[in-house]
């Protein structure tokens, strides 16, 4: 009598994680042939652990890149790579799935329902999401709508406290681990970008004054600047200084901000020569590298006289910190140190 609700809730538990399988096949019904319903209902108990597989890699990193980009992640998991996919978003689900693999054995009996516990509770919070939204609009119709969602939000919450328990030692302590850990460590990285982002604000609309460039003598000078603010100031503002002939470099990765950002420029920063680059596969290396080489040929005249690249950066106050900041910069000194750059300089700025 004791271990009987027990055995229930087990093979309870057990269904709604079978259930899950379901999920990831519904959500890649668009990928199949036409009749897509008819091939993805024969593929349907032979494929659900690979397509769930492939739900992760297709979902998480658009989300990953949303999460990024409200400032709760690193800001370059925002960023498409070359082939328009979010590289370092698969990068990242890579290197987790392989630790769960390593902690758990690679036991597909203990990380199913680990998974389980993740996505009803997903479910559970997203009915309840429309659920306030058709509260909110209370458009045409929105009663049934929110109770059709209530009464998933209900049965999916169910499942969310069952599973936990009868699935805490195959893997569902996890999860219940994770969750607070995570949200702590979002909260954490969008409080330092808070305080990054007043950091860096200076106004928009003022004339900024720069040194004179000097009179004689100089470099020809090449600056990076994605956005204007007092971190690449400090930079423009070096660069100017020493510079006998200065480009500003700015790179479109799409976004609809290069406008914006040429407008402020010729508002503020008038007499520095801005030069941007297009960039249709949203890459910020290649488009930079090239550049630089063509600057160094028109520039460099004898073997005597070198151009200098200069990249902002921030100098963190912890080291954790700097897991959010500089890998472009990282990756561009790399770039140009490889195709033989001489001079690249950092200017840095203390957050």
């Amino acid at each position: 009598m004791a271990i009987g609700p027990v055995l229930l809730m087990r093979a309870f538990s057990s269904g709604c994680a079978a259930l899950t399988g379901i999920e990831a096949i519904s959500d890649s019904v668009a990928a199949f042939r036409p009749v897509e319903w008819r091939n993805a209902r024969k593929v349907l108990t032979a494929m659900v652990l690979l397509l769930a597989a492939n739900t992760a890699y297709a979902d998480f990193p658009p989300l990953a890149a949303f999460l990024a980009q409200d400032g709760f992640l690193p800001r370059q998991l925002a960023s498409l790579a070359d082939r328009l996919v979010f590289s370092n978003g698969i990068f990242a689900l890579s290197g987790c799935a392989a630790l769960l693999l390593v902690i758990f054995n690679a036991s597909v009996t203990r990380l199913i329902p680990l998974c389980a516990v993740g996505m009803f509770i997903s479910f559970t919070l997203s009915q309840a999401g429309m659920v306030v939204h058709w509260w909110k609009g209370k458009g045409q119709g929105w009663l049934g709508k929110a109770l059709v969602n209530g009464v998933g939000a209900a049965n999916t919450a169910v499942m969310s406290l069952v599973l936990p328990y009868s699935k805490f030692t195959y893997g569902a302590w996890l999860v219940l681990v994770a969750i607070p850990l995570l949200i702590t460590l979002f909260l954490r990285i969008r409080s330092h970008y808070d305080v990054v982002a007043r950091r860096l604000r200076m106004s928009a609309d003022k004339l900024i004054k720069l040194p004179d460039p000097p009179v004689s003598g100089g470099l020809p000078t090449v600056v990076l600047v994605g956005q204007l603010h007092r971190g690449s100031f400090e930079a423009i503002r070096f660069a100017r200084s020493v510079a006998s002939d200065l480009a500003a470099v700015h790179v479109d990765l799409g976004g609809n901000r290069t406008k914006a950002f040429i407008e402020q420029w010729e508002r503020q920063m008038p007499d520095v020569r801005l030069v941007v680059l297009d960039s249709p596969y949203r890459s910020l290396v290649d488009p930079v590298v090239d550049f630089v080489k063509q600057f160094e040929l028109e520039h460099r005249k004898d073997r005597n006289r070198f151009c200098m690249i200069v990249l902002p950066v921030f100098v963190t106050q912890h080291r954790w910190e700097n897991l959010l900041h500089n890998q472009s910069t990282i990756l561009l000194r790399q770039a140009l140190r490889k195709q033989g750059t001489r001079v690249v300089t950092t200017v840095g700025f203390y957050l």
